[in-house]
């Protein structure tokens, strides 16, 4: 997959609007979601929040 596919494809929807401090978060969860990393992510993140 393209690089720039996953954002451009989220970025540039007519009419949308982005906030500086919500675009970084949301690229970053089409990421692991488009690399097939979101389970590793949530399990990851659960053990971060229970050690």
């Amino acid at each position: 997959m393209q690089a720039r596919y996953i954002p451009q494809k989220r970025l540039k929807i007519p009419g949308a609007t982005w906030h500086p401090d919500t675009v970084n978060p949301m690229l970053a969860l089409r990421v692991i979601r488009a690399n097939e990393w979101w389970s590793d992510f949530w399990t990851d993140l659960i053990e971060k929040k229970l050690a």
